[in-house]
């Protein structure tokens, strides 16, 4: 009788373990296979600048097609600071006076012309709430990332939205060393 109550506490435990890995129905867990899959989107956001030396306030607009994008910021008055687009593995940078700049790593190319760094590549996925494979992430009581570390950079998600049944950030805070971005989220786009 013992060894059968023993054979079945462990069948309950190990029933019990299989159904806490299920991520419940419309979690953040659950959606993590659709984040990851999610390669077109477009978004507009307020994006805040402090360094040192400038403190400003941006509009910004990103369009990710697949591995390629557009992210264009422009400042209060609508003026382009500068529009940086990714094609074919190539990253161009169009500065305010029009001028062009061509490189192969973006977050290298935006800080040599404008001293801003921007970790445009990790931040294509982390604009989604989506950490990649070696981040250090801290999660919500609904499962969803709320802060992490990587690449020398912190995150925290201050907000989300649900979108076509995706929960996807509205609000985020990046430091590095001397830089902080705060990202308030407008509006999401996604395309199937």
């Amino acid at each position: 009788m013992r060894a059968l109550l023993i054979a079945f506490a462990l069948l309950l435990v190990s029933g019990c373990a299989y159904r806490a890995q299920e991520a419940p129905p419309g979690s953040w867990q659950a959606q993590k296979t659709a984040l990851a899959q999610l390669q077109d989107w477009q978004l507009s956001a307020r994006l805040g600048i402090i360094t040192p030396d400038e403190r400003g306030s941006l509009s910004l607009f990103w369009r990710q097609d697949s591995d390629d994008y557009r992210m264009n910021l422009t400042n209060v008055v609508g003026s382009r600071v500068f529009d940086l687009n990714r094609r074919q593995g190539t990253i161009q940078l169009t500065d305010s006076e029009g001028r062009q700049h061509t490189a192969r790593n973006a977050r290298d190319l935006v800080f040599r012309l404008t001293g801003w760094d921007l970790p445009v590549e990790q931040l294509a996925y982390w604009i989604k709430g989506l950490p990649g494979e070696a981040d250090q992430v801290e999660y919500d009581a609904d499962g969803r990332p709320q802060s992490l570390r990587a690449h020398g950079w912190q995150l925290s998600y201050l907000g989300y939205t649900r979108i076509d049944g995706l929960w996807l950030p509205s609000r985020l805070n990046l430091t590095h060393d001397t830089t902080t971005l705060r990202l308030a989220i407008n509006q999401w786009e996604l395309k199937p």
